[in-house]
């Protein structure tokens, strides 16, 4: 065999795997092409996703490992049976589905991290409400299929609606707010009818009215509650992660 010809084939081999990638794939990454994963895994978690208002134990059963664990939204870690177990159709009254989006996987030798977007309509009793959730899952490849080890499910936040409620009371809220006894202060002041609060007061945001004394700070976690004694405010309960915070009102004081 000529020389020429020995790089005559090893050009068209280096052609060849350059037009046809999809057929070997590399080291770590699923048995089929990547883009072919991706399009497993999508179509496997939209069906899982469509499982949950039908309360189909069978979709979730034939993906999940017998070990795997899965953590919802609300901090509870399930085991597989009792994940299994307490998935059951919407009841009567609800309705709703789960539209599976912005989907990536993370591929390793044998694993394969999944992360999603699930956005998620539902109507209870003819109201309708929207919630996000950032969905982080682990599967692991045995053989030609894959096997869901661990899924994480967090809530992604977002301004609630301000609510139509009485303001009679937002002008005795101004004031600033410390933590005692030598903390931070939270300033709140009133401007063009709307509450604004914040510990810096040259950046303050809007407080979103949920009732009359009990808010959100535009962008950030928690409710803030102020507390009236007597006709007067005198402090705030700011539930940051379900905790309280007390502010005291500290009118006298400069704000931090």
């Amino acid at each position: 065999m000529s020389r020429r010809t020995v790089v005559t084939i090893i050009l068209a081999a280096a052609l060849q795997e350059t037009a046809y990638p999809a057929e070997k794939p590399r080291k770590g990454e699923p048995p089929k092409a990547a883009a072919d994963a991706v399009h497993w895994f999508r179509a496997t978690e939209q069906k899982l996703m469509d499982a949950i208002a039908k309360g189909d134990k069978a979709a979730w059963d034939q993906v999940m490992d017998p070990s795997c664990v899965y953590t919802t939204e609300e901090g509870q870690v399930l085991g597989k049976r009792q994940y299994l177990d307490e998935l059951r159709p919407l009841p009567a009254g609800l309705a709703g589905d789960i539209s599976v989006q912005d989907l990536t996987v993370q591929p390793f030798e044998n694993v394969a991290i999944v992360r999603f977007l699930a956005d998620e309509w539902e109507t209870v009793f003819g109201q309708r409400v929207s919630t996000r959730y950032r969905v982080t899952e682990a599967f692991r490849r045995e053989g030609s299929e894959w096997k869901m080890l661990a899924s994480h499910v967090s809530v992604v936040t977002q301004d609630p609606p301000g609510q139509e409620v009485s303001k009679d009371q937002w002008p005795g809220f101004v004031g600033t707010y410390r933590l005692l006894p030598d903390g931070w202060t939270f300033t709140v002041e009133l401007r063009d009818g709307l509450l604004y609060g914040g510990r810096d007061p040259k950046k303050l945001r809007q407080l979103i009215p949920l009732a009359p004394d009990a808010f959100v700070v535009s962008g950030s976690l928690g409710e803030w509650i102020f507390v009236t004694e007597k006709g007067a405010v005198t402090h705030i309960l700011n539930f940051r992660k379900f905790e309280p915070l007390v502010w005291t009102r500290v009118e006298s004081s400069s704000p931090k």
